[in-house]
């Protein structure tokens, strides 16, 4: 029966592995380097950086195959957030779109497979308004919303869904649930969003689920599995690497004396008309990590994230863009960006640093640049003056989200200069 059923989860998992990989290549270029530095041993965390919902999928095929059979059996681990046990997660991380599709699947809680399938939550005090509805509902029952959710939260949510705030008051809870607010209730909030009355026993559920979660993995590591998920605990906002996770350290300082981390780094080509390309990096493990003072742990693994990921295209442009700006000199040529893509790339590859193979050559370099130029031209961040002359458009940028919210979309040239400043930050 063992047998039968490690078959099994192994073939799932090799199906699903291969059908991530799929998706990922059809709609992306993909450069993987370093994953020789994965040594396939037991007692390891893989510890990823954060920047798209997407990253889990990129890493998984990369890793299960890697490492072989063990792996696809019961080897390794993966870490998901809470919210992705249970329902609504599935129309949550499609945006709702399309919304036809979004609708059919809310309902479906994906939770059962995923566990079977080797995936562990990781929970927050940070969730999407959802869930803490349902834990509300789960824990004091259904009732008028103004006896369990907090004056400013119903405030978001009536500006939302363009209602007056006593007509939310006065709704019962449960219809925060239906389809047709879906949208309001997907931003993050902390347990401050229910009222204090109500709030204590609801967090004290939630902690309490958290601290078990975390045992879990900390059992897995013990047992010489290894576990792949994210230190930070959390997309990065505003391109630069988060602070790593409470969570984090405590299952590092509860796992195996032996414990390595195994750093991976991502980087997003994005900004181009043409396909985005995503480098991923692995980088040499961090023996014994539970004996690293935390501050030790933390710089450790924030300069081997660093000096392992690729410069981009994106980065270097927008760098260029950004410094113009800056010295007021607001129009350009093609040939200024391309020049400046070109001698910042051969000088960070002189340095030892990783770059993108493209911008070591004219040709790739203004293969790039085109695409950028596109990208930022029809962001309304550039215009054209001439054949071969650009200005620029845009004025001061700020990155302003909410909890858990990221800037890549919205703010795309902030965002990449600010990844590239923290990696020239490191030599």
């Amino acid at each position: 029966m063992k047998i039968r059923k490690t078959f099994l989860v192994a073939l799932c998992r090799a199906i699903i592995a291969s059908a991530f990989w799929l998706a990922i290549r059809v709609s992306n270029s993909l450069t993987i380097s370093g994953v020789k530095y994965d040594k396939g041993l037991p007692r390891t965390y893989l510890g990823m950086t954060h920047k798209r919902d997407i990253d889990p999928f990129i890493l998984i095929p990369t890793i299960i195959f890697h490492r072989g059979w063990k792996a696809l059996a019961s080897d390794v681990h993966f870490a998901l957030r809470g919210d992705g046990f249970t329902p609504g997660f599935l129309a949550r991380i499609m945006g709702g779109r399309p919304a036809w599709i979004a609708r059919l699947l809310r309902p479906l809680a994906v939770g059962p497979a995923l566990r079977w399938l080797g995936t562990y939550p990781t929970e927050g005090l940070l969730r999407p308004a959802e869930e803490w509805i349902r834990e509300a509902l789960l824990v004091h029952g259904d009732g008028e919303a103004g006896t369990t959710l907090s004056p400013a939260f119903l405030r978001d949510f009536a500006q939302a869904v363009h209602l007056s705030p006593e007509q939310v008051q006065a709704m019962p809870l449960s219809d925060f649930l239906a389809w047709r607010y879906h949208a309001a209730i997907q931003p993050f909030y902390g347990p401050e969003m229910l009222l204090k009355t109500k709030r204590r026993q609801i967090e004290q559920r939630v902690v309490a689920r958290i601290h078990t979660q975390l045992e879990e993995i900390v059992a897995c590591l013990w047992r010489d599995g290894s576990f792949f998920g994210s230190p930070e605990g959390q997309l990065s906002p505003d391109g630069r690497i988060s602070p790593l996770n409470a969570g984090f350290h405590r299952i590092v300082r509860a796992a195996p004396p032996d414990l390595r981390v195994l750093p991976v780094a991502l980087t997003y080509d994005f900004m181009t008309t043409g396909r985005p390309h995503i480098f991923v990096d692995f980088a040499p493990a961090l023996e014994y990590a539970p004996k690293l003072p935390r501050a030790e742990l933390d710089q450790l693994l924030r300069h081997s994230w660093l000096r392992h990921m690729h410069f981009t295209c994106t980065q270097l442009a927008s760098g260029f863009l950004m410094e113009r700006k800056r010295a007021s000199s607001l129009e350009f040529t093609f040939d200024d960006l391309t020049r400046a893509i070109y001698q910042q790339a051969c000088e960070l590859a002189k340095a030892g640093r990783h770059v993108d193979p493209q911008l070591l050559r004219p040709s790739g370099v203004r293969k790039k640049a085109r695409g950028y130029l596109a990208y930022v031209e029809r962001r309304g961040l550039i215009r054209r003056c001439a054949s071969d002359r650009w200005q620029i458009t845009f004025g001061e940028l700020v990155i302003q989200v909410r909890p858990r919210e990221v800037a890549y979309d919205d703010v795309p040239l902030l965002y990449a200069y600010n990844e590239l400043q923290e990696l020239l930050s490191i030599s």
